[in-house]
């Protein structure tokens, strides 16, 4: 199969699952009871090339929940996956001469470096506009949220370390949170609070931002990896879309060798629909028109293949629960 599903163990628990039951650990809670309802074993998790499935590490996060473990908890594992990333693929990622070519390293390793989210570009003359959207299977607020502070303490500890230099604007989808000094104590980078969707932006004169230390005929060739990892479901899904966003139901379904009635129950397993994923792919695109390249609506309804304006507009609203008028007043 040529990608993840979110039952299938195929991750490295070693990867964010063990470290993360060890902080718990440490903090007070037993690991039996952070892993209840998984089917996995403390013991079990430290055996060499061990593996485990999203949903696992999803009851995780939802069974610690229930615990006061500090709200630091999610900066502090992105540090020590940090480490642990650096130690395995420093000979990828240190000596990368520049920005430009950290980020393309980056996105040729992302499902070894972080397979929970895939990055969607969009491109404008001064600015590099990155969208992180789920890669496996459509993931509740509270494990999002958790992911995501994971996701920030890594690359933003990446860059104080190895870039400096280099200022990155990052975009959250959630209310700046009580505990917002952990934001600025672990990032160092411009954070906005409250967006439409995950990620962040990149000025074009940053890509070449050089890399301390680096020395580029030490950077190994990606030929030295074994094998790629498969992408997970709805990053394999999404690709498909992007290519042809006209594709029905039963497009992508032939496109996946399997019948429309396994593809539904597939999205049913992965907590979302096909209109959900075609509707997020189709408003991040408008709001990047609207925002970022001052297209009217007459121009995003043509260029999303809607026949009339109304039905943009209307559209949109049901999206982002505003309108587009309201969007650019933003």
């Amino acid at each position: 199969m040529p990608y993840i599903e979110i039952g299938h163990e195929a991750l490295s628990t070693n990867q964010l699952l063990l470290p993360l039951i060890e902080l718990v650990k440490q903090r007070g809670v037993h690991p039996d009871k952070a892993l209840k309802g998984t089917k996995l074993f403390y013991d079990d998790l430290k055996e060499q090339g061990h593996r485990s499935s999203f949903k696992q590490l999803v009851q995780v996060l939802q069974n610690i929940t229930h615990y006061h473990l500090g709200q630091d908890l999610s900066f502090v594992l992105g540090q020590h996956m940090l480490h642990n990333i650096s130690a395995q693929y420093a000979p990828y990622l240190f000596h990368c001469a520049n920005l430009k070519s950290v980020l393309v390293t980056c996105n040729q390793l992302q499902n070894y470096l972080f397979p929970y989210f895939n990055a969607r570009i969009f491109r404008k003359k001064q600015t590099l506009h990155f969208v992180l959207n789920p890669s496996i299977s459509q993931i509740p607020p509270f494990a999002n949220q958790f992911l995501l502070e994971v996701w920030l303490s890594m690359v933003c500890g990446f860059l104080k370390w190895r870039l400096p230099d280099t200022t990155i604007s990052f975009q959250l989808p959630f209310p700046e949170p009580e505990y917002a000094e952990q934001f600025r104590a672990f990032c160092h980078q411009p954070l906005t609070f409250s967006q439409h969707f995950a990620g962040f932006i990149v000025h074009r004169s940053m890509m070449n931002t050089q890399q301390h230390a680096a020395i580029e005929a030490l950077k190994a060739p990606f030929c030295q990896l074994q094998s790629l990892p498969r992408a997970g479901f709805l990053s394999h899904i999404e690709s498909y879309l992007i290519a042809h966003p006209k594709a029905s139901q039963d497009d992508l379904a032939n496109y996946l060798s399997i019948s429309t009635a396994t593809l539904k129950r597939k999205f049913a397993l992965h907590n979302c629909q096909f209109g959900c994923v075609k509707d997020r792919l189709l408003s991040q695109k408008a709001v990047f028109c609207i925002q970022q390249q001052g297209y009217s609506n007459a121009q995003v309804a043509k260029l999303l293949h809607f026949n009339d304006l109304p039905n943009f507009r209307r559209t949109f609203k049901r999206w982002l629960g505003i309108t587009p008028s309201e969007l650019r007043k933003v």
